[in-house]
């Protein structure tokens, strides 16, 4: 006779009635385990530290319009990255490096050498005018090889709305023009 592995209805429903008996009293040690505190855990409680860091968001704003297209003849509207082409184009890079790359270095290579306002605490200053986050626009005329008038809107996260108007001396050729002060107008 050949042994035979036979299975009856009756055998899987004993093994299903343990399967739930055994279930039933691990969930029952598990929650007698856990004592009787029905407070809600917090997050604390499982930091390794136990201390809860909440981290602050900066607020959305929609950022101030700087539409090219609304310069007038001779004015330059602009947010955007400078350059050392003109006098327009480096008053443009030390603001953009200031506000919107918070760049110190950068900032420095926008400032002629020598410059007070390329001096290390003058450059740390700048960037603690301007909070993180901070939109801004630029309308600038070139009024002479030497001098940039500007006026500069900017709105930081808060959303308050802020204006100063000033007057940037520049110094170089094209490929070389760096700002050598500002002040106000």
């Amino acid at each position: 006779m050949t042994p035979s592995h036979t299975t009856s209805a009756h055998h899987h429903s004993a093994i299903g009635r343990v399967l739930v008996v055994c279930g039933t009293i691990t969930a029952l040690a598990l929650v007698a385990g856990c004592g009787s505190d029905d407070s809600t855990p917090s997050l604390a409680e499982f930091a390794p530290d136990h201390k809860v860091t909440q981290v602050v968001s900066i607020p959305a704003i929609t950022p101030i319009a700087c539409d090219p297209s609304t310069a007038a003849p001779g004015e330059t509207v602009t947010r955007g990255r400078g350059d050392h082409d003109s006098g327009i184009g480096a008053v443009a890079d030390y603001h953009w490096s200031v506000i919107t790359a918070r760049d110190p270095a950068r900032a420095a290579d926008a400032v002629a050498p020598g410059a007070d306002m390329g001096r290390s605490t003058n450059l740390s200053d700048a960037l603690a005018g301007f909070a993180p986050g901070t939109t801004y626009c630029l309308r600038m005329r070139q009024t002479d090889a030497r001098t940039v008038l500007a006026t500069l809107d900017y709105q930081p996260p808060t959303g308050t709305t802020a204006q100063y108007k000033v007057r940037a001396t520049v110094t170089g050729g094209p490929g070389s023009v760096r700002v050598t002060g500002e002040v106000d107008q």
